[in-house]
């Protein structure tokens, strides 16, 4: 099972999906990307719930879920909090921990606080990918963001491969150790790329995943992946 990142949808997993066509596969849109409308004000909860229903809809009872960035906040949600599901988990340039802050940022804060409060133009706050959404998917956004998930990373046990670009600049390298450090059965590889290094860096990937989805599901009840 593909579990998209933020801004992404089914296309972003398809080319994978496409050369590992070996493994049955489940691809969708989380509500609000992709051709999958928002209905709510989603939670990280909510968003687990959604997936987990799909599995349930589509008769899979144990799968491999490859993820990436925001997929793999849900991924590792799922993983600590309904274990019979996961037979294994891919964590590719992951978010959902908690980022090193330095002064620049509490600057930031502050200043828009005091633009606020005196109704100085605020529009130009936040990060580019909030700024670009509509104000239903803005306060998703400020609900994941600000929801970190290290407690429930000490509590996956099934195998994780943890995969990163060795360019990343928006979750840098120290939070693929941390990921390592917080999942006792994990391994850490690291690709040329960027945050997109799955994409970027396809074959590689592909191959990485491919080797570690057949040894997880050899011997295992594994439905897809």
């Amino acid at each position: 099972m593909y579990l998209h990142g933020w801004g992404g949808g089914v296309v972003s997993f398809l080319p994978l999906a496409r050369i590992l066509d070996r493994f049955d596969s489940l691809l969708f849109d989380f509500p609000g990307f992709g051709d999958s409308p928002l209905e709510d004000t989603l939670t990280l909860e909510d968003y687990a719930k959604k997936t987990l229903e799909l599995l349930d809809e589509n008769g899979i009872g144990k799968a491999v879920f490859v993820t990436h960035s925001f997929g793999s906040r849900v991924g590792a949600y799922i993983a600590a909090n309904s274990p019979e599901k996961v037979a294994g988990l891919v964590i590719a340039d992951g978010a959902g921990l908690r980022p090193r802050r330095g002064l620049k940022y509490y600057f930031k804060v502050v200043s828009y606080k005091i633009k606020k409060r005196f109704r100085a133009d605020v529009s130009r706050a936040g990060s580019q990918d909030y700024r670009v959404l509509s104000p239903e998917m803005k306060r998703v956004f400020v609900n994941i963001v600000n929801r970190y998930t290290e407690d429930e990373c000490r509590r996956v046990k099934c195998p994780t491969l943890i995969v990163w670009g060795k360019e990343d600049r928006d979750t840098p390298k120290h939070m693929a150790k941390r990921f390592c450090r917080l999942i006792k059965d994990s391994a850490l590889v690291t690709l040329d790329g960027g945050h997109f290094c799955y994409i970027e860096n396809l074959s590689a990937f592909a191959a990485i995943v491919g080797k570690f989805v057949s040894g997880v599901c050899d011997g295992v009840a594994c439905d897809g992946n």
